[in-house]
């Protein structure tokens, strides 16, 4: 009986290998991604939420919707646009963008909103990897926000 539990847990401890988070370089003239600058102008330490951040503070709609948050340092803007949702997080002064998408739908179920929260946090780790900075503490963003309900 203990050999049969030893067998099955070296068995599920050598068939989950973890993978680290690649980092690929691309020129930025072939990325489409540009570090959202107008983001640091915003207050730092709030997520603030529209439906375009650099044109004021618009609802957001259901097909478009943008949080941005400013720690003095780093930037993440959260966009989403249809049914695809894309983190984009760099750090003042260094030229690495780090930035990952997701589709979830117009209405994501709460593990699709899990996914998004996920991505932050992997895209803010790239960008600590890429630019050589430790991200300060960011306060969790209600994923939902991202998402208004239909008007009836």
């Amino acid at each position: 009986m203990r050999k049969s539990i030893m067998v099955a847990l070296a068995a599920l401890l050598t068939a989950t290998t973890v993978y680290g988070q690649e980092i690929v370089e691309v020129p930025a003239t072939k990325a489409g991604v540009v570090l959202p600058e107008d983001i640091f102008n915003l207050p730092a330490g709030h997520w603030f939420v529209a439906r375009q951040i650099s044109q004021g503070a618009e609802p957001c709609s259901l097909e478009a919707c943008e949080a941005a948050f400013n720690s003095g340092g780093l930037v993440l803007s959260v966009e989403h646009a249809k049914e695809h949702v894309r983190v984009i997080a760099g750090f003042r002064g260094c030229q690495g963008v780090a930035f990952q998408e997701v589709e979830t739908g117009l209405r994501p179920d709460r593990y699709s909103r899990g996914r998004v929260s996920d991505l932050i946090r992997d895209v803010v780790k790239g960008a600590e990897k890429s630019c050589r900075l430790k991200a300060p503490s960011i306060p969790k963003l209600d994923v939902a926000s991202l998402f208004p309900k239909a008007s009836p």
